[in-house]
């Protein structure tokens, strides 16, 4: 895939994992001792400011990172603030995750779309 498509795949697949991990902490948040989770996407987001400042960068450095490895970027967070998850934060990291979601796919879609109508020749 190109560099655009490639992109747009990270960066629904932050949002998937964002979602995830704000509805764990929404689902444990009045167990006792439980530690809210973080994802940290540091990699990816640098890998995807080096594509906007290089865009014939190659795709299949964005490629690199897969959900997987997305996926086990999520850990607890650190325990010396030993803060329990607060249910405002977490809707909000929820909400916000969905709407960057939605917000990406629809730009995909449209993409999608476009490179569509290239290809069937029409205006």
């Amino acid at each position: 895939m190109d560099l655009t498509t490639e992109a747009l795949r990270l960066g629904i697949s932050m949002a998937r994992i964002r979602a995830e991990v704000a509805s764990a902490n929404i689902a444990n948040v009045d167990v006792a001792g439980y530690r809210p989770e973080r994802a940290d996407f540091a990699q990816a987001t640098g890998l995807l400011r080096e594509a906007a400042d290089q865009p014939d960068m190659d795709a299949q450095s964005l490629q690199s990172i897969t959900p997987r490895s997305l996926g086990d970027s999520v850990s607890a967070a650190d325990s010396a603030l030993n803060a329990p998850a607060n249910l405002d934060d977490e809707v909000a990291e929820l909400e916000t995750a969905s709407v960057d979601f939605q917000s990406l796919t629809t730009v995909m879609s449209r993409r999608f779309a476009l490179m569509q109508l290239a290809l069937a020749g029409r205006d």
